[in-house]
């Protein structure tokens, strides 16, 4: 008689990543961006109405941080934003003067200013269309 010879498995230990592990890591790496946006647009509704509209450029300074630091993160916002301060002064000709484009840009901005990731963006409006009564009748088979 033979004897069957099973050959032993190997099985892998790591845990496969939960989708909710990487949005929560994700979202922990995008805190103090959204904390930043936070108080910018604490300031912008709070202080900047004291002063006017003062800027000599569009969109105004604060503006321009809000977006700098949407776009580009916490450091490389707060630069942008503070090169632009120091060039808002008497003597600048002013004018429309847009945030840079980020080249590598992988977050989306919520109705509310913040950032997320783009695959929470994605899987929010994806059950957003999936629960809708519309979206049964049109869904593809």
């Amino acid at each position: 008689m033979t004897a069957l010879h099973v050959s032993p498995r190997v099985t892998d230990d790591r845990e496969p990543e939960h989708p909710n592990i990487r949005s929560f890591g994700t979202g922990l790496l995008l805190l103090p961006r959204n904390v930043s946006i936070a108080v910018l647009q604490t300031y912008r509704k709070l202080v900047s109405p004291l002063y006017g509209d003062v800027c000599r450029y569009y969109p105004s300074c604060s503006s321009y941080a809000l977006g700098a630091i949407q776009q580009h993160g916490v450091f490389k916002g707060i630069w942008l934003g503070s090169l632009r301060i120091l060039r808002c002064n008497p003597w600048s000709a002013g004018g429309v003067d847009d945030v840079p484009e980020n080249k590598r840009h992988s977050h989306h901005t919520n109705r509310f200013g913040f950032v997320t990731s783009c695959e929470a963006a994605h899987s929010a409006r994806d059950a957003n269309i999936s629960s809708t009564p519309e979206s049964k009748h049109h869904r593809k088979v």
